[in-house]
């Protein structure tokens, strides 16, 4: 962070210093939030000259890149800026976030506070590439200010963009900024929740913003509708939302502590289906007691929470679908109950509310890198946390627990709050986990540091990992998109992506290719499959072309795309695959597609010799109890023959008879294997539907036009 002082005649003070306030800009006008909550009337910024633009911004490990009100070098631009609504007591310091262009943008800040002297910080060019991250600029005060704060920007090259402005003095917004007033805030440990907590289900994770609502007959269908939440920018905090908020209570057992939640009427969260005597239905809902005759103690709960604030909620009750997640659900996300672990954790807020604001207090959140996967042979990152304080008379100190992962960037903190720079480096891939410790005379407060190394796998090494283990796939090629169904492979293997609902791979064709494939693996009835959790990339690849087989595959082939050539079918309508049988499970309908036959009934198709047979199929090797084979393309040797032409020697059609002047049985078929006549004689075929059928003779099966 750059500093910048102008030392005044320095007066001894003990006053007490309230919190700080951080306004983040989302307009041109210089609109501002707090947190996650827009501000405006009593509190915010009114604008004296408005930017050129707004930049949304993305986070990226290093932080924002490009974000916030864009000030250029254009006449109509210069001294762009606002002024605050509030009038600020003891002023001491303001920090800017801003940005520039990768390598230019230069100008200078102006800022002042009441009637106090107009000041200055220089916005210098960047270093090359080096300018697009947004960074931080300091103004300090050692003779504190009073008054409303204006600010203007006159850049002199290319851009600045002004991101946010953090403002600290004895008195704060009166909005939310995490120290004086309430706030819903991340549990991490079971430990912090007290009886009448008011909590809100929240998600784990940063995937989705969505929070649990209360029951409501008109959303609710046996589970809890979801609502959207509005999270701080590192999940630290939740938005309040009366619709979603439930009050805890804690009891005790004889195997422990297990805790109910209710909703505004008193009415209690329940797991209310899949009792393993009738089904195992995903059912969550409310009823007024915790005891069910049928489903036992169905509104008391067990909980562990992790550091990470991901919580594992399990019924006490007999519900075979007995844990709390959350399930997008296509796009009706819903929070329910199910049998396992393969949908999304939930995550708790409780509201806090600082009870006594004179005594110093320490806020901290935790610092969670997520997963992270190995480039090479290193993995390295930071990020900047927001560490707030109110009511302290010394500096912070700050230092990590132990391990050689984590580093900071500097070990002093000033008493009214400060960021703190955490930055990580490994070569090896596994579970990290740390403790930053900020203390400040007898005031201590301990958060969590946590980084989950992994790298990508290819197929065959995600076809050994156990069930419900995250798996992050190398880049792998489409072979078969059949509506939630992705079979994939690469150089090692093939499986199954599950996509549940059709979200991640919905435009998705054979070849594509994909990279992040995320999601937890599963043995699905015998086939390797990745239940996908998060989005991935996709580019376009060549037609991936079928693994030519001239065996019947076994367990090992699974989810392998390969194609036969020259089989028949036996008279139970299996593959003849040299002199072998395989079933024949339609998934992809392509055995009589005009018949729309429902996904897993076994073909019947007209049996032959496998001497007599000579047609081509290509497919996805399955496993249905058995290995079975899913057809994706038939290719049969010829043209079907037209009435009216000669189908052999023995056998003509002559006006829509098939003559048999040699007396052999002869079969009629339709695709699915239906058989319509068998017969020694003649066969009528003017009375059928317009279509393809099959001729069984003795020399083998011909298709036929009718």
């Amino acid at each position: 962070m750059k500093r910048i002082f102008f030392y005044f005649i320095l007066l001894c003070s003990t006053s007490l210093y309230a919190t700080q306030t951080t306004y983040t800009f989302y307009n041109a006008q210089w609109a501002a939030k707090i947190g996650t909550y827009a501000v405006s009337g009593s509190d915010g910024w009114v604008c004296d000259i408005a930017g050129a633009g707004y930049a949304e911004g993305r986070y990226t490990p290093q932080g924002y890149m490009y974000a916030g009100v864009q000030v250029t070098n254009k006449d109509d631009f210069k001294n762009a800026g606002a002024t605050s609504v509030l009038s600020f007591t003891e002023v001491r310091r303001i920090v800017f976030n801003y940005c520039t262009n990768n390598s230019k943008g230069q100008g200078t800040i102006y800022v002042k506070v009441g009637d106090g002297e107009e000041q200055s910080l220089s916005i210098e060019r960047p270093e090359k590439d080096k300018g697009s991250i947004c960074r931080d600029i300091e103004l300090v005060f050692p003779t504190p200010q009073t008054g409303k704060i204006s600010f203007r920007t006159n850049c002199t090259e290319n851009s600045i963009y002004i991101n946010s402005i953090t403002i600290k003095a004895k008195d704060g917004s009166p909005n939310i900024t995490g120290l004086t007033a309430d706030a819903f805030e991340l549990v991490t440990n079971t430990d912090q929740l007290r009886d009448s907590d008011e909590i809100i289900f929240g998600v784990s994770g940063t995937q989705h913003n969505y929070i649990m609502g209360l029951y409501d007959e008109w959303n609710s269908r046996n589970n809890i509708y979801a609502l959207k939440g509005v999270y701080s920018p590192n999940r630290q905090t939740v938005n309040e939302n009366p619709d979603a908020v439930y009050t805890l209570r804690i009891g005790q057992s004889d195997e422990g502590d297990y805790y109910t939640f209710a909703d505004i009427d008193g009415y209690f969260l329940v797991a209310s289906g899949g009792n393993p005597n009738h089904s195992t239905n995903n059912y969550l809902t409310i009823w007024d007691t915790i005891y069910s005759r049928n489903y036992g103690y169905y509104g008391a709960w067990k909980m562990n929470i992790n550091e990470d604030g991901s919580a594992e909620i399990e019924n006490l009750g007999v519900s075979h679908s007995n844990k709390i997640q959350f399930n997008l659900n296509g796009n009706t996300p819903i929070f329910a109950c199910y049998a396992d672990w393969t949908q999304t954790k939930p995550a708790l807020y409780r509201r806090v509310v600082i009870e006594d604001p004179t005594e110093p207090y320490i806020k901290v959140p935790i610092c969670n890198f997520g997963t992270v996967l190995l480039d090479d042979t290193q993995a390295q990152g930071q990020t900047t946390i927001e560490v707030n304080a109110v009511n302290l008379t010394e500096d912070m100190r700050a230092e990590l627990a132990g391990g050689s992962v984590f580093s900071l960037d500097r070990s002093t903190l000033d008493r009214d709050g400060d960021k703190l720079t955490i930055s990580y480096s490994t070569d090896a891939t596994g579970v990290y986990h740390d403790t930053l410790i900020i203390t400040s005379g007898t005031t201590q407060v301990k958060a969590s540091v946590l980084l989950s190394v992994q790298r990508r796998l290819t197929v065959r090494e995600a076809c050994a990992l156990t069930d419900l283990t995250q798996c992050y796939l190398q880049p792998v090629v489409i072979t078969k998109k059949y509506d939630k169904y992705i079979f994939v492979r690469d150089e090692t293997g093939s499986m199954l992506l599950f996509d549940s609902g059709n979200l991640y791979g919905k435009d998705c064709a054979n070849g594509d290719i994909l990279t992040g494939v995320t999601g937890l693996y599963k043995n699905y009835y015998g086939n390797p499959d990745i239940n996908l959790t998060a989005a991935f990339s996709k580019r376009k690849g060549d037609e991936a072309r079928p693994e030519l087989f001239d065996h019947t595959p076994d367990s090992a082939d699974v989810c392998k795309y390969v194609r036969f050539e020259n089989v028949g079918y036996s008279e139970e309508g299996q593959l003849l695959i040299d002199g072998k049988k395989l079933t024949i499970y339609d998934m992809f309908k392509v055995v009589d597609s005009s018949r729309s036959k429902v996904a897993g009934s076994t073909s019947q198709i007209a049996g032959s010799s496998s001497e007599g047979a000579g047609f081509n199929i290509e497919g996805i090797v399955y496993y249905y109890n058995q290995v079975v084979f899913c057809p994706t393309k038939i290719e049969y040797p010829s043209e079907p023959s037209d009435l009216g032409s000669q189908l052999s020697a023995e056998l003509s059609i002559v006006e829509g008879v098939v003559l048999n002047p040699s007396g052999e049985t002869i079969s009629l078929y339709t695709l699915d294997g239906k058989c319509l006549s068998t017969t020694n004689t003649y066969l009528q075929l003017s009375n059928l539907p317009e279509g393809l059928y099959i001729l069984r003779t003795p020399l083998g099966c011909q298709m036929i036009k009718r």
